[in-house]
């Protein structure tokens, strides 16, 4: 059996020991060694009248168990005066239970200003004077155990109670910040919300009287005992205890969610509420007001903030998807053939990017590494489930704004592939939103290979809650006559050809789904024509070797429909730099812009 705990030696004050819950304390404290100070007025539970005789029964109760005690019928509004009674008799104070109150309920509207001053002067200022008198004792000596009792009714309200409910609250922050001045000084200081039949329970028949029995007040004691024990560490606590049941509560903060301070209106709050108010698995506790603020000022200062009914930057901002694919050289060659490669088959150049029995000089198109980002997009659209957590835009909605690639070396003919997505932003256009995603690949060893950031772009997707960027003009056509011009003509069938390559997006091939997203026909990939861009610019800069091409960016301008002849535009402004536009020549509109190619000066190994 553990060793008994015990008070030998410890004096201790208990306030409103008289009856109920008070008495149960002294008793439990006076039966294991405390010389116990036993407070009461004598008045009823509205504060009326005065005797010394509820006191004097229950000092008489713990000297004929051996103990000792004192009784004291001070009011606790003149605190001091109980403390000077324990120094008289006992010498000093090791250990406080501020449990003395009264009642006096009312609905608000009927409350006086007499009600409720009373009901403060007694539970919160007699606290305070009781405590104020024996804070120096306690930290003189390096020690102190302090307990508040509280109620239900000071954490949530209670009817015709707002003068006991704001005084039982007001004790729990005040044992709050007392339990932070202590620490230091071996100060315990905690709260108890008692559910148990005390006087003032069966007075305001809060409980059913068949239940008083399950509650007794002797329940709460042992907690209590506990609490002011020397082996207690705890501190700054808040304890539900009643009929057994013991409990620690906790203040416990939402997620939230951080919206950023050029969009903030009512209306967005509004329709941030659920994420705003939402306890999840996100929620956070505290034990330290500090703490919470330092986290709200980092989450000011992050980048990934802000949303709205689509986006939680906060959630997406850090989440991770990874994705596993594969390829050889059949793929690629169907590739190369999707975005219009070696369409003559006596042309030596393009039919290495098809032909895969020439070994070593088998070339992969670099464009092709976009095809996993494509993957990505679709699986999550299949699934129904968000591209990354925290991600839920319409996939419907979505168009493809702009391709940025970036290769680290030459695609091998064959390989498996690992990718690793993150949200790199989310931007508010107004009445749009546009996200840019971010996946890294490697090959299976971890070798880096590429790099894609996909930007897509969501008309009718309010964008309210995300941070704004200034649109800007990048890879802005020379104003002179190209370098270069390369065209080919695409195939009326090309975006059936294309998507065997993997992108399956209906838009391109269902003429009922185009017609329902506003389109008159389907229209052809707009990566599709990225890789058309791609070979034009290695055929005209690279000696068509694909070996040379680091990094290519542009923006869709325009769709292209299969059958247009896509012709493209380079400048070349230094050695590795080329600005690149493509046009759809029977329309003359204008499909690829702000785009530029990077080159590399050697073919990396």
């Amino acid at each position: 059996m553990s060793q008994e705990i015990r008070f030998d030696g410890k004096v201790a004050i208990v306030t409103g020991a008289g009856n109920g819950l008070g008495r149960a304390h002294a008793l439990l404290l006076g039966s294991r060694g405390a010389k116990v100070v036993v407070n009461d007025l004598g008045v009823s539970t509205e504060g009326l009248g005065s005797s010394s005789s509820a006191a004097d029964a229950v000092v008489a109760e713990i000297i004929a168990m051996g103990g000792e005690a004192v009784a004291d019928y001070n009011s606790v509004t003149e605190g001091e005066k109980i403390v000077a009674t324990a120094l008289e008799v006992f010498g000093t104070v090791d250990i406080l239970i501020n449990n003395a109150g009264v009642l006096r309920d009312s609905s608000f509207h009927k409350m006086t200003e007499e009600q409720w001053d009373l009901i403060q002067d007694v539970h919160v200022k007699g606290a305070f004077r009781l405590t104020h008198a024996v804070w120096p004792i306690m930290r003189e000596k390096g020690y102190g155990r302090i307990v508040m009792t509280a109620s239900g009714a000071g954490i949530f309200g209670n009817f015709g109670q707002c003068n006991y409910s704001t005084a039982k609250s007001g004790l729990i922050g005040f044992a709050n910040s007392l339990a932070i001045e202590g620490a230091s000084k071996n100060i315990r200081v905690n709260t108890i919300a008692p559910v148990a039949a005390s006087r003032m329970v069966i007075a305001s028949g809060l409980f059913p009287q068949e239940l008083h029995d399950k509650i007794k007040v002797e329940d709460c004691a042992p907690l209590v005992g506990w609490l002011c024990s020397e082996e207690c560490a705890d501190t700054g606590g808040l304890f539900e205890v009643g009929g057994g049941f013991h409990a620690k509560y906790r203040w416990e903060r939402s997620q939230g969610r951080m919206l950023h301070t050029n969009t903030l209106s009512p209306e967005l709050v509004r329709d941030n509420w659920e994420r705003i108010t939402a306890f999840d698995d996100h929620s956070v506790h505290y034990t330290d007001g500090a703490d919470g603020l330092k986290e709200i000022f980092a989450r000011m200062d992050s980048p990934a903030k802000g949303g709205n009914a689509f986006i939680d930057m906060e959630v997406a901002g850090n989440a991770v998807s990874h994705l596993e694919t594969e390829y050889d050289q059949n793929d690629a060659a169907l590739y190369a053939l999707a975005v219009g490669a070696a369409k003559d088959p006596l042309d030596r150049d393009e039919l290495k990017y098809v032909n895969e029995f020439l070994g070593d000089d088998f070339r992969v198109l670099p464009t092709m590494a976009v095809l996993p980002a494509t993957e990505v997009f679709l699986r999550a659209a299949k699934s129904g489930e968000p591209q990354l957590e925290g991600l839920n835009v319409p996939f419907a909605k979505g168009l493809h704004g702009e391709q940025y690639t970036v290769m680290y070396r030459p695609l091998p003919p064959k390989a498996k592939l690992k990718h690793t997505m993150r949200l790199k932003s989310a931007i508010d256009k107004g009445k749009s939103t546009v996200t840019i995603l971010a996946i890294e690949t490697t090959d299976e060893h971890g070798t880096p290979l590429f790099y894609n950031e996909v930007t897509g772009f969501y008309p009718g997707v309010p964008g309210a809650g995300l941070q704004r960027v200034p649109s800007e003009e990048i890879n802005v056509a020379p104003d002179r006559q190209p370098d270069a011009i390369l065209a080919d003509k695409t195939e009326v069938n090309q975006a059936l050809l294309y998507r065997l390559c993997g992108d399956w997006n209906p838009m391109h091939v269902d003429p009922d789904y185009a017609a329902n997203a506003g389109y008159e026909k389907p229209f052809l990939h707009g990566l599709c024509t990225f890789g058309y861009l791609g070979r034009h610019v290695i055929k005209a800069f690279c000696g068509n070797d694909s070996r040379l091409f680091k990094s290519v960016r542009a923006r869709f301008a325009s769709i292209v429909m299969p059958g247009d002849t896509l012709e493209t535009r380079m400048w070349r402004e230094s050695p590795t730099r080329i600005i690149v536009e493509m046009r759809a020549v029977e329309r003359d509109v204008v499909v690829l812009k702000n785009g530029a190619v990077e080159l590399f000066e050697s073919v990396p190994a």
